[in-house]
């Protein structure tokens, strides 16, 4: 990589081959894992997830509101305005009744759900695959 063998010019003979190990060191050793942060990381964010207070489509959920007949008033359920229901209420996933009680389309919210994760998923793996094979053909070139 140019930007590394301009640097190496800059540093020392020393300074320039420690640069060099740290560089390479995750990409060339097969002994070297992730660690204690691979344990840690998605430890942390689960306890934030669970932290969280509940959204507002479950606030509907938990109060029964998953049919016409169920449907309710957002201010009964805990929701202070319609706008926090907005995307929701355009994409289908939660219906507004005429006289402005509103329910979850449980099978639409699924199906949104799952193709959002799989649009999510998806982009995270090429994303990281494009990555790794980059970072591989860099460091083999050199």
């Amino acid at each position: 990589m140019q930007i590394d063998r301009s640097l190496k010019m800059c540093l020392s003979h020393s300074d320039a081959k420690r640069f060099a190990t740290l560089s390479a060191m995750p990409f060339n050793d097969p002994n070297v894992g992730l660690g204690l942060g691979a344990i840690i990381a998605p430890a942390g964010i689960i306890a934030m997830m669970l932290r969280q207070p509940k959204g507002p489509m479950r606030l509907l959920i938990d109060a029964g509101a998953t049919n016409p007949e169920g449907a309710r008033k957002l201010h009964s359920v805990g929701i202070p305005r319609e706008a926090l229901l907005e995307r929701a209420i355009l994409s289908g996933v939660v219906i507004k009744e005429k006289d402005g009680r509103c329910w979850v389309d449980r099978v639409k919210l699924h199906t949104r759900r799952t193709q959002r994760a799989l649009l999510v998923g998806g982009t995270v793996f090429i994303g990281t695959l494009a990555l790794w094979t980059i970072i591989h053909l860099t460091v083999n070139a050199s």
